[in-house]
């Protein structure tokens, strides 16, 4: 089997979906920049030879028949005004509580609203990567050994860069199941349907003598 550089930007784009892997940590891995790596998966460049090396690590552990790893399983996804006139001080403090409890919504449906399949097999990833990039004996099929004389593995490095990923995905909010997206969806719309009525209150009651 020959792997050309010019194919580069195929199997780059294969490997970060196979293993859920952005740019960066791809690039950190076979040691080159994300820009670079951005205008090879663009077909603007060609992997450098070291980082070609670097990347036939990583392919020995993507599925038959280009590897020799595991296939990834399927990852599963208004009020009414009063009649009098309020107390300005009260609705301008609810106003202030309902923007920050906006603020909090929007935030968590930002940071937790990555998709439930790409944490999930991030998760996979690790565990395969763990065991891959760990493995220091040959490949026995005929075409993967002759990739694997190619590949430059670094042990070590490669298990500090495995490490990172892990902290990463460990630091990372688990994502919100449709459910919990849907009730802070939900309440969302809710609030801001408050902070509108009162703002209208607040045009309407008397400014402070």
């Amino acid at each position: 089997m020959r792997y050309r550089q010019s194919y580069s930007h195929e199997l780059c784009a294969q490997v970060r979906t196979h293993f859920a892997l952005s740019q960066t940590e791809l690039a950190d891995f076979l040691g080159i920049s994300r820009a670079l790596l951005a205008n090879v998966e663009a077909g603007r460049r060609t992997l450098p030879y070291s980082a070609l090396q670097r990347l036939f690590v990583l392919l020995r552990w993507m599925p038959a028949p280009g590897g020799e790893g595991p296939a990834a399983p399927e990852f599963t996804a208004e009020p009414t005004a009063a009649p009098d006139l309020p107390d300005r001080d009260e609705l301008s403090y609810r106003r202030l509580y309902v923007q920050a409890a906006i603020a909090k919504i929007k935030l968590e449906l930002m940071g937790r609203g990555r998709r439930q399949q790409t944490y999930a097999r991030r998760h996979w990833a690790l565990q395969v990567l763990r065991t891959g990039l760990a493995t220091t004996t040959a490949p026995t099929a005929p075409a993967l050994l002759k990739m694997w004389q190619i590949a430059a593995p670094h042990p070590e490095e490669d298990m500090l860069w495995l490490r990172l990923l892990a902290k990463d995905a460990a630091d990372a909010p688990e994502p919100l199941t449709a459910t919990e997206r849907a009730l802070r969806t939900a309440r969302l719309r809710g609030l801001e349907a408050e902070r509108t009525a009162l703002d209208e209150l607040l045009g309407a009651a008397p400014a402070p003598a």
